[in-house]
């Protein structure tokens, strides 16, 4: 059967294992969801900025090819130049005609050249031919820098970018023998490839062979600063690409930014992703349900169970609310039961306890015979001795005590009414034992009240003088109360002692070895002492209320330990 219920698993813990389950297969799904879409995004990104530089660098270098083509056009008939040397001036205001028709000439289909200029350093003859509106200003700027790498005679002929006076360009000069062919093209207009290409979340940077930045497209572009070296890779870059121009006398840069990369989420991405994150919070809701609807209810009424298991003297019944028809129609079906349950065991209950005042009545009518006797055997003594006016005084002791041992019930009275009655009997005793005994109460006046059970001191007072007095020897009692704290509780703890000859071990023995507190002397004999412990232990329900021991270097102890309310009183009138 053990065995059995070990296999068996609760229902509970099956609810959350596959609830545990459900929420770690929906955040896989969505993990994986996340992971795809963002590769996906993460992909297209690389591939747009790739397409965007390759195409880009490609119209960039095509520009400057056409532009190389123009300026070759125009070096090809030299004469004309020769003739700008001349010392004759008719002679060099025809080749300055010739040359401005040239450069109309060549220059008139290139819109994108900004500036075309021939400049000689001799006789400072400069024609130029321009596709745009520059400022004088700026045509000065250029003019002046032309003719001085006029002066320079010769130099290498090669594609630059830099800044001449406020604006910056892209250029190539031809210089020989003083004179010079230049082609200009502005930052602005040569980068004008891009048009209505989406550029978001890149830059784009145009750089020389020293990666210096002379033009930025798209985002940051207002925070760089112009022919600084361009900025290194920082995190928030997912891709870069590059592109050659001339050579690699200028490089088009591209970097794309991770924030580009979710952009690239399409609409019906996000529109699934929504889907998603709708079930995960629909799959919450439905476990935070399911948890107070079912997993809650369910654990509350074990926890129930469980405690009604561990119950011992009564049981309990489901007091929690649920908050469905179900677990509350449960709840109340389970409470009528134990309802049912509760009345078949206190009809049980109620016929043991009639049982056990039954056994207190039996007890008390072998408490009052063994008095009786020895009230008898002492008038009769009394009356032998013709001590006529002490019986009446021991008569009247009597009666005292017959009004308090018969008053209806075996209960409890006040600590301070036992007291009493018991000087009562000394005094009563006197007249059958007259010096025999001493006796000495000690009693804390608060505890007066404590409540005892009925002839508990009387009962081992009578013992004393069934079989420790006699007539050769005085005998010394003391009795003393006092408040007690064991475990916590307080007690009132009795000890009444004598110096006699002590208990027989026997008896000593078979009082330690009674179970449950039940059972009967070994020979017949002080039936009183059994006869208390028993009592004891049906009116509290308690062991170890009643000890008895020898003491050095004679007598004996007899001690009680007294809570303060019974669990079972037969109450007077019964």
């Amino acid at each position: 059967m053990e065995i059995e219920e070990m296999k068996k698993t609760s229902v509970v813990s099956r609810t959350v294992i596959f609830l545990t389950v459900q929420c770690v297969l929906i955040a896989s799904v969505l993990a994986a969801f996340m992971g795809f879409s963002y590769k996906m995004a993460y992909n297209n990104t690389i591939k747009n900025i790739d397409n965007i530089i390759n195409i880009s660098g490609k119209s960039l270098q095509s520009k400057l090819e056409n532009a190389e083509l123009l300026l070759k056009r125009l070096l090809y008939r030299n004469a004309n130049y020769d003739m700008l040397k001349s010392t004759s001036e008719t002679v060099r205001y025809y080749a300055s005609i010739k040359l401005s028709e040239q450069l109309k000439e060549a220059s008139f289909y290139k819109n994108y050249v900004d500036e075309v200029i021939i400049a000689e350093s001799t006789y400072k003859t400069v024609l130029d031919f321009n596709n745009v509106s520059l400022s004088f200003d700026d045509r000065e700027e250029l003019f002046n820098f032309t003719l001085s790498q006029a002066r320079l005679g010769s130099a290498k002929s090669q594609w630059s970018v830099g800044q001449i006076g406020e604006k910056q360009y892209v250029y190539k000069i031809y210089v020989w023998q003083g004179t010079a062919v230049a082609i200009f093209l502005s930052i602005d207009r040569y980068t004008d490839v891009f048009g209505d290409r989406d550029i978001s979340g890149m830059s784009i940077f145009l750089t020389d062979g020293d990666f210096r930045v002379w033009d930025v497209i798209g985002e940051n572009a207002e925070q760089q600063v112009i022919g600084a070296i361009i900025p290194t890779k920082s995190k928030n870059v997912v891709q870069s690409s590059i592109y050659e121009i001339v050579g690699g006398r200028l490089y088009l840069v591209g970097y794309v930014y991770l924030g580009e990369v979710f952009r690239q989420i399409s609409l019906n991405v996000v529109a699934i992703l929504i889907i998603i994150i709708t079930l995960v919070l629909f799959t919450i809701v439905m476990i935070k349900q399911i948890h107070i609807q079912i997993i809650t209810p369910i654990s509350s009424m074990k926890k129930s169970m469980e405690q009604m298991q561990k119950e011992e003297n009564g049981f309990l019944q489901i007091q929690e609310t649920y908050p469905n028809s179900e677990f509350t129609l449960l709840k109340d079906t389970f409470n009528r039961l134990m309802n049912v349950i509760l009345g078949l065991k206190i009809n049980s209950y109620e016929k043991q306890l009639a049982l056990c005042e039954m056994e207190l009545k039996v007890l008390k009518l072998q408490i009052r015979p063994h008095f009786f006797l020895n009230a008898i055997t002492t008038i009769s003594s009394l009356s032998q001795q013709g001590r006529n006016n002490e019986i009446v005084t021991y008569i009247g002791a009597l009666a005292k005590n017959i009004r308090y041992m018969f008053r209806s019930g075996l209960h409890t009275v006040p600590l301070l009414e036992e007291i009493q009655h018991v000087e009562n009997y000394f005094e009563m005793q006197e007249l059958k034992y007259p010096g025999c005994v001493f006796y000495s109460i000690e009693i804390d006046p608060e505890i007066l009240n404590w409540p005892i059970p009925q002839m508990l001191i009387h009962t081992i007072i009578e013992n004393e003088y069934k079989y420790a007095v006699s007539m050769d020897n005085v005998l010394t009692i003391l009795i003393k109360a006092e408040l007690f704290v064991i475990d916590g509780e307080d007690m009132l703890k009795i000890e009444i002692e004598d110096d006699g000859k002590g208990y027989p071990s026997d008896v000593l023995k078979a009082f330690e070895l009674l179970e449950d507190e039940a059972g009967e002397s070994v020979d017949g004999s002080r039936v009183g002492l059994w006869s208390l412990k028993r009592m004891l232990y049906l009116m509290y329900e308690r062991k170890g209320l009643f000890k008895i021991k020898n003491i050095d270097p004679h007598g004996c102890k007899n001690i009680f330990l007294i809570p303060r309310k019974p669990v079972h009183e037969i109450k007077e009138g019964m």
